[in-house]
């Protein structure tokens, strides 16, 4: 383990310095600039994060990061310095608990996932020296094989902090659920609860499938969550707000589909229009709305995949013409269009739109 700590701080620093040397002088200062828009770095901790964030997971114009552009400049890296260099853009970030100081090691409880993680620093047993089982450290962990390697420069707070600390960790959940379902009980958990809202959802609007005008949607939505409340007992799960870019729409879909979950859908009932009469794709609304549907990377398939289960025929005759292929059978050829312009919905099983309450979470509502 040393043997590899110690390669592994090398490259950081190799990393970060690539990362700093001026080739991304223009991408690096976009991101301070983000990082500072409110207010300077309140401390080291601060000031180094947008840095560290940049040479880890900021996606740079070319679509690829740092990371890879230094693998890339530097062939004769051994294949596991490779694959240690490409996990570092998986970044763990959390409000910790220390639970044990190992020497050079020390065990951290993250209130984000509610998993426990083994981590080391650059700095060696000099880093934890000041830690004590019940203290707080607020920052990043990147792999170090089956364990893991502070990255930047963590904030460290004493054991009364926590309740300070408890929103900040509740915040970070309920902003980034994948982050939360690194836990495999959460993750599970999390789907059987999608699954119960899911006949809660069907109970209160008699189908999984409803269109509503944007108007409507408050006070529906209101309802739905009390008739859920009283047959889940106690506040409903936390679910996704709704979309802003909704506002505009003259209709809304809500589909709460078995695997997908629960998800938000402008101008369904124009998309539904076309599937009825595949010859209004040749007006230019409807066109774009099917090409919308269709092209953009990050709508579900779920709506065109429950138009299409309607009527294959009249799906395919939509296609044929938004793609100008004579003959377009959309029971032979349209779950390969979908995974053509949809890739990333068809890598991993979708995650949950239902984010379980973790015990931050509920201690920070709890407190509220």
């Amino acid at each position: 383990m040393m043997t590899m700590l110690a390669r592994a701080v090398e490259l950081k620093a190799e990393l970060i310095h690539f990362a700093t040397s001026g080739r991304f002088e223009r991408e690096l200062g976009g991101v301070l600039a983000r990082f500072y828009a409110d207010d300077p770095p309140a401390d080291e901790a601060a000031a180094f994060l947008p840095i560290d964030y940049f040479a880890h997971q900021h996606l740079l114009a070319s679509g690829d990061t740092v990371i890879d552009r230094f693998l890339r400049e530097r062939p004769g890296l051994a294949r596991a310095e490779v694959e240690l260099l490409s996990s570092w853009k998986d970044v763990v970030e959390g409000v910790y608990e220390v639970r044990v100081v190992d020497g050079a090691a020390v065990r951290l409880f993250n209130l984000v996932d509610e998993l426990v993680y083994r981590a080391f620093s650059n700095l060696g047993e000099a880093a934890f020296g000041e830690l004590r089982p019940g203290m707080y450290v607020v920052g990043r962990l990147v792999p170090l094989g089956l364990d893991w390697l502070i990255s930047g420069t963590p904030a460290v707070h004493a054991a009364a902090a926590r309740d300070t600390l408890l929103p900040v960790a509740a915040h970070i959940a309920l902003e980034h659920p994948a982050w939360v379902f690194r836990n495999p009980v959460l993750l599970t958990r999390a789907r059987e609860l999608q699954s119960e809202q899911r006949q809660c959802f069907i109970g209160h609007f008699g189908a999984d499938l409803v269109v509503l005008r944007p108007s409507e949607l408050p006070d529906r939505m209101r309802g739905y969550l009390a008739y859920q409340s009283g047959r889940l007992g106690g506040a409903p799960p936390t679910t996704r707000e709704l979309p802003v870019q909704m506002e505009g729409a003259e209709t809304v879909a809500l589909i709460f589909d078995e695997v997908a979950g629960l998800g938000y859908y402008a101008d369904f009932a124009k998309l539904e229009e076309v599937f009825l009469d595949p010859g209004l794709v040749a007006r230019r609304p409807y066109r774009q709305l099917v090409s919308a549907y269709l092209r953009g990377e990050a709508v579900s398939p779920v709506p065109i995949r429950r138009l299409a289960e309607r009527d294959p025929e009249k799906a395919g005759a939509v296609f044929a013409k938004l793609l100008n292929k004579r003959g377009f059978d959309w029971e032979r050829s349209g779950e390969l269009l979908l995974r053509s312009h949809k890739p990333a919905h068809f890598t991993a099983r979708p995650l949950p739109t239902v984010i379980p309450v973790t015990e931050a979470i509920a201690e920070h509502v709890g407190a509220a």
